[in-house]
């Protein structure tokens, strides 16, 4: 019998999920990603240029299916669009100060395009790729538990799927030091997986990425940040697609992951399951 990763899903005009093609993992040149993947999932130009950057420059060297691509990408865009909201809602002007914590290839830096931002990662590489984007942002390699900035110098602070990567034990001096950059007024706005405890979780498994060392509950996150010295002034479900770490919930992010509707109610399940993201509104005391 065939195995599914030896389907050649590259003819079906995107009705096969990645998942089951033989191309989805392979290591193309630039021409095959735009006969191939291009042609399938009807990629952009823009699309086509990050995953081939991905597989030939990115410290982990990973060929990115591109529906899974598309999945982490509508997440991280619905994620970066409630954060600016949150910001504006709070009173950052326009020519304000922000900094984007564990920013990565800062995809979303456009977005901020009427503000003084500046990107922070250890990933040099995706620095790189980020400023060749987007050239008139600022980015910095520097760790965050030691944050190379004065007291009070930035207007708003982005932290947005970071805290739940890190040990227990460094959670804390990341919080104080955020809060201690953060200007008098400011928002800190903080994103992060609810790591509630429910019986879906239980049965599925309580984390939804492998590589997240413990996911925090709301009231773990307060109590957190009040021992850093600050305080949530809001918190609200961002409407992210998140599934547990696990083979079935991959599977179920390559099927739905770029198909709308059908995703959007997966999403509404996973919710109610427990599988969540929650935005935090944070205050310096």
């Amino acid at each position: 019998m065939m195995r599914p990763d030896f389907w050649d899903g590259s003819g079906s005009d995107g009705r096969l999920p990645c998942l089951f093609c033989r191309h989805s993992r392979r290591r193309k040149d630039r021409k095959t990603w735009e006969r191939l993947c291009g042609a399938c999932r009807k990629l952009t130009p823009a699309e086509i240029h990050e995953l081939d950057w991905y597989q030939r420059c990115d410290a982990d060297g990973v060929v990115v299916p591109p529906n899974m691509f598309r999945h982490s990408r509508r997440n991280s865009d619905t994620r970066y669009a409630s954060a600016l909201a949150g910001l504006q809602t709070s009173g950052l002007a326009p020519g304000g100060r922000i900094l984007d914590i564990g920013c990565g290839v800062s995809a979303q830096a456009g977005s901020f395009a009427q503000y003084r931002y500046i990107g922070v990662d250890l990933n040099r590489q995706a620095l790189r790729y980020g400023h060749s984007q987007h050239p008139s942002a600022h980015y910095v390699v520097q760790s965050i538990t030691h944050i190379g900035f004065r007291d009070g110098t930035f207007d708003g602070i982005l932290c947005l799927e970071v805290i739940e990567h890190l040990p227990q034990a460094v959670r804390l001096a990341m919080c104080r030091e955020l809060l201690r950059i953060l200007r008098p007024g400011g928002a800190l706005m903080l994103s992060t997986p609810d790591g509630t405890v429910t019986p879906w979780k239980q049965l599925l498994g309580r984390k939804c990425e492998a590589s997240h060392e413990t996911e925090l509950p709301p009231a773990e996150v307060r109590a957190l940040v009040r021992q850093a010295g600050g305080s949530v002034e809001d918190q609200r479900e961002i409407e992210n697609l998140i599934l547990p770490s696990s083979l079935l919930g991959a599977v179920i992010a390559h099927l739905v992951g770029d198909r709308g509707p059908t995703r959007e109610l997966v999403r509404r399940v996973a919710s109610r399951a427990g599988y969540r993201t929650v935005l935090y509104l944070l205050r310096a005391a």
